[in-house]
């Protein structure tokens, strides 16, 4: 056999241009599949993001709704009495305002439920437990409520977070709050 028979063919111009051709392809190839893979990222975050902000509106229009609410006249005298005057309130009153409640626990229950979707932290829901808590159940009845509802969450983040909250809250809050910002009569301000 001769040394010819022993080597390969060597590749012609034209099929070593095919494969650096080729080569050059595979490579813009990758480098188009990791560019992808990037803007797939980036538009991830930035729908998470606009979950995120759309989610919040709706919690914020939630609570402005219910604030609203608050204001009419017949579910603020029930409320009034909520915290002035517990012991006189009514069965219509108790269910007014116990409508006015179920719609604070059903918010933190949102920010626990945007928790587990990674859309807020613990903290967050935390921090509004902890802003909102005072001003629904500060007071006897609210705090009576909130205890009467507690079997029903037992094992629950709800009561894992809010329940110590509620606990430790003032049962004078509201009704101290709300003295706080009456105005003494012009004659009795100071100078």
């Amino acid at each position: 056999m001769s040394q010819a028979d022993n080597t390969a063919p060597s590749p012609t111009a034209s099929e070593a241009r095919v494969d650096r051709i080729g080569r050059w392809l595979t490579l813009g190839a990758n480098i188009g599949v990791v560019l992808g893979l990037l803007i797939l990222v980036i538009e991830i975050r930035q729908n998470a993001a606009l979950t995120r902000v759309a989610t919040e509106g709706a919690l914020n229009e939630l609570m402005l709704n219910t604030e609203i609410h608050l204001a009419q006249p017949e579910q603020s005298a029930a409320w009034v009495k909520s915290y002035m005057a517990p012991e006189t309130m009514t069965d219509v009153d108790i269910r007014m305002n116990e409508a006015v409640l179920v719609s604070l626990l059903l918010q933190w229950d949102s920010g626990f439920q945007m928790e587990r979707s990674g859309l807020r932290t613990r903290a967050e829901v935390e921090r509004l437990i902890r802003n909102t808590a005072p001003f629904y159940f500060g007071s006897r009845f609210g705090k009576q409520w909130f205890e009467a509802q507690a079997p029903g969450w037992q094992g629950t983040d709800m009561m894992d977070v809010a329940g110590p909250i509620v606990t430790g809250l003032d049962e004078n809050f509201m009704r101290d709050y709300y003295v706080s910002l009456r105005m003494p009569p012009e004659a009795e301000r100071a100078p």
